[in-house]
């Protein structure tokens, strides 16, 4: 059987990276990665981080996969080859209520070639607990995880590193802490032990989603999305301010960019709500893949984002080499 992982974590707890460094280690151990990329609106933006990696990068651009978007990944999961000595990782969006997406993967009757999920849950070290009235969806989170990453603890002293980790077990005394490396372990372990079996599947029923909610069961996001595209090169310093001042309504900004300083290299840029960095990632861009900005957010100001994008072409126009 394949093992099947779900990868979790808030917008910017660092899924994506977690997933950079896994799958090398995967590699190594002779393993083949097939990952599911699951992003509001363009998931071909994290797609291109993983483009030079040796894995199978389907991205599954739309809403969330525990609603909008299950069937899409229901449907890739059951139609995937079944290659032996390969992983399937899923990585979801910031947004997944992860309770409802295992409940579907471990009871859904096309996935018998898989086994029990299990999930590793991307904690940001600096950021667990601090983020208002969407903490109750980062425990949740943290809450069904069989393995917790905390990332970002070269930012953090000892003693919040060691808050968070008393945190996350108090809300789940189960999970292992683990990292890329010893994750990896863990898979290669339970592909060759081909443990995890499920159990008989239920009779099949009919299910289905309106928006946000199944059938029976209805939830809302607080989150909604918008992207637009970026100028062909845009000034490097007017685009670092711009991003800089991005409102608070923003929870996660991100996209690919060019600047006219180095107009044949595409950066993939991402900012998080409660840092001021953007960081800047050179990446091999999918054929298909443009510049572009994807907002994320709570009431956030489109024609403002709109104008200040709009803005970043005239800058972008002046500062081009001749």
């Amino acid at each position: 059987m394949i093992p099947l992982v779900l990868v979790a974590g808030f917008f910017g707890a660092g899924k994506t990276r977690f997933l950079t460094t896994a799958l090398p280690e995967l590699g190594a151990r002779g393993l083949r990665a097939q990952v599911l990329l699951n992003d509001f609106e363009s998931a071909e933006i994290d797609a291109t981080r993983l483009a030079t990696l040796n894995a199978l990068v389907t991205p599954l651009s739309g809403e969330c996969v525990c609603c909008s978007s299950l069937e899409e990944l229901l449907t890739a999961l059951a139609t995937m080859p079944a290659v032996p000595g390969s992983v399937t990782l899923i990585e979801a969006n910031g947004a997944t209520e992860t309770d409802e997406l295992l409940g579907r993967l471990t009871t859904d009757h096309r996935l018998g070639a898989y086994t029990l999920p299990l999930q590793v849950t991307v904690v940001d070290a600096k950021r667990w607990r601090k983020r208002w009235w969407h903490g109750d969806l980062e425990v949740g989170q943290a809450r069904t995880a069989t393995h917790v990453h905390v990332n970002w603890t070269e930012r953090v002293p000892a003693d919040r590193r060691a808050a968070v980790e008393a945190g996350v077990r108090a809300v789940n005394p189960g999970a292992t802490f683990t990292t890329p490396a010893a994750f990896a372990d863990d898979l290669q372990r339970l592909a060759a032990a081909g443990a995890g079996r499920r159990p008989p599947m239920p009779t099949p029923r009919p299910h289905g989603h309106a928006g946000h909610g199944h059938a029976g069961h209805e939830h809302a996001h607080p989150f909604a999305s918008f992207s637009v595209g970026l100028p062909d090169v845009v000034a490097r310093d007017a685009f670092v301010a711009f991003v800089r001042g991005l409102p608070r309504s923003v929870v996660r900004a991100k996209g690919l960019v060019r600047f006219a300083d180095r107009p044949g290299v595409a950066f993939v840029w991402n900012r998080v709500d409660g840092r001021k960095v953007l960081t800047l990632d050179p990446s091999a861009a999918l054929a298909t893949s443009r510049p572009t900005a994807l907002f994320i957010g709570v009431g956030m100001p489109v024609d403002e984002l709109c104008a200040g994008v709009a803005a970043l072409g005239a800058l972008g126009a002046l500062g081009a080499p001749p």
